[in-house]
């Protein structure tokens, strides 16, 4: 099934070549929090991830964050809220968090990319409405 694969695939964040997306056209950079920044239920997120998400602002990506947890409390999702986007409770792979949060971004499906590990709502959720997936590998 079409809707089950990524565009690409990677082990880590670190793997992507974000220059050649968005030299594509790329402008909008949705990721999820568990398995993906961090890892399962990460208490804080490392150092090296925060410096990728900043270098990627400079370059000129919007960034967001799309998670399933529900407690906004928690400690990573309140560092990462003061600085981007975060939508918590999205309930992927509903198509309505995705489209708030590229609201928010000021950017269309065709201009966003959408990095996760799940196949079930990152991937699935991004395909359905034509965002460019990636799937990092647990």
């Amino acid at each position: 099934m079409r809707l089950l694969r990524p565009r690409e695939v990677a082990t880590s964040i670190f793997e992507i070549d974000f220059t050649k997306l968005y030299s594509e056209g790329k402008r909008a950079i949705l990721f999820d929090l568990d398995n993906t920044l961090g890892g399962r239920r990460p208490h804080r997120l490392e150092p090296d991830v925060i410096a990728l998400l900043e270098e990627l602002t400079r370059i000129g990506f919007h960034i967001g964050i799309l998670t399933n947890r529900r407690q906004a409390n928690d400690p990573v999702i309140g560092h990462l809220a003061q600085d981007y986007p975060l939508l918590h409770r999205a309930r992927k792979p509903s198509k309505k968090g995705f489209r708030s949060l590229l609201e928010k971004l000021g950017a269309s499906p065709h201009q966003a990319v959408m990095i996760g590990d799940r196949l079930l709502t990152d991937i699935i959720g991004a395909n359905r409405l034509g965002i460019y997936s990636i799937r990092i590998l647990p």
